[in-house]
């Protein structure tokens, strides 16, 4: 009978619930904030990446010739896009591509930033849709090597890499002086 008592006060009692409620809530709150911040982080740190593929792809299409002064202009432009980020974190490369049929794409030529170019003269396989005879493509990409700050979605380092494609405007192929 006593311990029926006991059960029946236990279960009436509301003194103090709020706070063990909160004191089981809180680790999972906090868990989800700094995993929040983490997942935060990381895509904002992959969109800078693939914004610096499109912008170094799309500046060189737009060019007739592009030069050392460019780029170096170019590789001094990815600091500047990867804000907050280290820039060192972040590799590139642009290729220009010239196709001489529907199934062969040749480098022209190679230049890259923390990782080497491309041989000139060899095959490359691009997209169906950029494979029309005759044209040109500029071929951009990059490798973030992202550590997360925080450690808690991503533990380790992540590598994120993109590619940019854009088709020559002015001259077909754009040569490397």
């Amino acid at each position: 009978m006593k311990l029926t008592l006991l059960l029946r006060d236990f279960a009436k009692a509301r003194a103090g619930l709020a706070a063990l409620e909160f004191a089981i809530l809180l680790p999972m709150m906090v868990l989800l904030l700094f995993g929040s911040v983490d997942l935060i982080d990381a895509l904002g740190s992959n969109r800078r990446a693939e914004n610096v593929a499109a912008s170094l792809a799309d500046v060189v299409a737009r060019d007739t010739e592009v030069t050392d002064a460019e780029m170096t202009g170019l590789w001094a432009a990815i600091g500047v896009l990867m804000v907050p980020d280290d820039p060192n974190d972040v590799k590139a490369r642009i290729t220009s591509v010239e196709i001489e049929s529907a199934t062969t794409a040749r480098i022209v030529w190679s230049e890259g930033h923390g990782m080497s170019g491309l041989t000139a003269g060899a095959v490359i396989d691009l997209p169906d849709a950029m494979m029309i005879a005759g044209t040109s493509v500029i071929f951009a990409e990059t490798e973030l090597h992202y550590e997360s700050p925080l450690g808690i979605l991503f533990t380790g380092a992540v590598d994120l890499n993109h590619e940019a494609y854009r088709r020559s405007r002015l001259v077909d192929p754009i040569p490397r002086a």
